[in-house]
Formats: structure tokens, C-alpha cells, sequence
């Protein structure tokens, strides 16, 4: 009788590891399939929005990986621009959740350690004014759209630089709009130096309901404006200077109130540099076409209800 039960549980263990090794071959089959075709998928994906957007002779990558768990592509050791001489470097750009939530995005990105020398002529001259000769950071780009809203966040982290963080929300009056081409269309303009194309493109396309700016030094303020620079000239001449600028920019008339609370505020940026934070919340969604009228005429800051502090 004992020999019998143990037959039975000789016999029942067996089929178990059998079953067991056959399920884990099968599971491996699997992932590799999904790993395979995934990758594929996912590469033939990412290139054709590269060439659609006109992106493709910038955007050089040497591999997709994908995450059979997760379904996350990852683009691997990425270079924007010349391929000898990029703008940029990255270890990783990972598109988290692509396909499945498009159009949302989820995109976490890992600037490669990049001596000067490596990048192209532009990033070199501004890695120089800022005081630094190896770039290294990272970052993140979340979108997520609610019909005619879209809610984005991107944060930028550079090593002896700073930290950046842009929440903003705008509102879409085109339903024709693709956002693959809308994104596309803003990396392009910023890549190649025109970021303001973007209120000719889509001037009556979109309104912004709001915008939040935060900056936080590590050093490229005090490298640009070292104390020894700021205490050279008294502080009404710096004040003025500020003023005309605000002027220049369409912020506001350089005796105006609103101007002098911005110069005075970066004025003691500048003097302590630690944060600053810059919110767009106007009373109603205002275009993209309005918010130029408004800096052309120098009212920007008043009537956008913009509002400018040193935390």
C-alpha cells in the first residue's frame, strides 16, 4: 500500500515538472515572439512618425529594445542632429506605455554623458557659456489628452545646470489636429532655432488655459552672473537695464509697475540664485495668435495674468 502511494506521487511530481518545463518553454517562446515582433512593430511605428514629421534625418538611434512585460520600446544610444556631431546625446529614450495609451505619452529620456567635443558647434557654445564641458542629465515628458484638453509635464534635470519643471495645459480648436504632429511639429521648431513658427502654424489652433515655469540653479546662474558682475554696476542701472528688457520682450513698458516687479524680482534672483517660477493663468483659454498680439503690443505679462516670483 505504501509503495503504491508512492508510486502515485513519484507519478503525480513528474507529470507536475513535467507540465511546469513545458509551460516555461511556452512561456519563453512567447515573450521571445512578443519580444521579436513587438520590437519590430514598435520600430516600424517610431520610424514612420519620424518621417511623416520630417524628423528622420535628425533622430539617429542604434537599437529598439522592448519590454515583453511592459510593452515599453526603448530607444537606445540616440543622437539629434549630426550623427558625427550631434546636438544631443541619450542613453535612452523610453516611450512607457506606447501603443497602448496613444495618443497620452509617457516618455522618460537619459542624456549620455557627452564630453564638449562630441556635440555639435551650437552645443558646445552654449555648454561654454554656461560654464560646463561635460553634459549629463535626464528628464521625463507625460501628455495626456481629454478631447480638445491637453495636460503636459516635462522636467529636465542637467547635472552643474539645473532643474526645470513645465506643467501646462492648453485647449484644441482644431479637430483635425493629429497629435503626433503637433508634438512633432514643436520638437522640430525648437530644433531647428524657430519656436516662433509655432504661433503661425497654429495661431487660431489652440489656446493655453495655463502655464507653470520653475527653475531651480545648480549652477548655470551663478556661472552667467557671477556676484563679482552684479555688484560692478549700481542697482538702478541694473534695474533699468531689466526694465528695457521686459520692454523688449513684450512683457510690459518699461515704466510700468508690472515691469519694475519683474526687474526687482530678478534682480534678487540674479543676486541669490536659488528658484524661480513663472505662472500663465489667464481668466479665460487665450490662442496662441492672442498671446503674440499681446507681446507685440507689450502687454504680455498684464493681460496674460503672468506672474513671476523668487521662491
Amino acid at each position: 500500500m505504501n509503495n503504491n502511494i508512492v508510486t502515485k506521487l513519484q507519478s503525480g511530481l513528474g507529470k507536475a515538472l513535467t507540465y511546469f518545463i513545458l509551460l516555461s518553454c511556452l512561456a519563453i517562446l512567447v515573450l521571445y515572439l512578443v519580444q521579436r515582433f513587438g520590437t519590430q512593430y514598435a520600430e516600424d511605428k517610431i520610424q514612420e512618425q519620424l518621417n511623416q514629421s520630417g524628423l528622420a534625418p535628425f533622430v539617429h538611434y542604434e537599437s529598439i529594445h522592448l519590454d515583453p512585460f511592459t510593452l515599453t520600446p526603448s530607444l537606445e544610444n540616440v543622437s539629434f542632429g549630426n550623427e558625427n556631431s550631434p546636438w544631443l546625446r541619450f542613453a535612452r529614450i523610453s516611450l512607457n506605455s506606447y501603443p497602448i495609451k496613444y495618443p497620452d505619452l509617457n516618455v522618460d529620456f537619459w542624456i549620455q554623458k557627452s564630453p564638449i567635443d562630441s556635440l555639435s558647434r551650437e552645443t558646445r557654445g552654449l555648454m561654454r557659456a554656461a560654464g560646463v564641458d561635460t553634459l549629463l542629465g535626464k528628464g521625463s515628458f507625460t501628455s495626456k489628452v481629454e478631447g480638445e484638453n491637453v495636460s503636459s509635464h516635462f522636467k529636465l534635470d542637467i547635472k552643474d545646470l539645473g532643474k526645470l519643471d513645465l506643467t501646462s495645459k492648453i485647449n484644441l480648436l482644431d479637430n483635425s489636429i493629429v497629435m503626433s504632429d503637433l508634438r512633432s511639429d514643436v520638437l522640430a521648431s525648437f530644433a531647428l532655432g524657430q519656436p516662433e513658427a509655432l504661433p503661425i502654424i497654429y495661431g487660431d489652433a489652440i489656446e493655453l488655459h495655463s502655464l507653470d515655469v520653475r527653475y531651480e540653479e545648480s549652477g548655470l546662474i551663478s556661472h552667467l552672473f557671477p556676484p563679482s558682475v552684479i555688484l560692478q554696476d549700481s542697482p538702478e542701472n541694473q534695474l533699468n537695464r531689466l526694465e528695457n528688457i521686459c520692454q523688449a520682450l513684450g512683457l510690459a513698458p518699461a515704466d510700468s509697475e508690472e515691469a519694475e516687479h519683474i526687474a526687482e524680482t530678478l534682480l534678487a534672483f540674479l543676486k541669490q540664485p536659488k528658484k524661480l517660477s513663472l505662472t500663465l493663468s489667464p481668466s479665460s483659454a487665450i490662442s496662441l495668435k492672442e498671446l503674440a498680439l499681446l507681446a507685440s503690443e507689450g502687454m504680455l505679462y498684464k493681460d496674460s495674468k503672468m506672474t513671476l516670483s523668487n521662491d
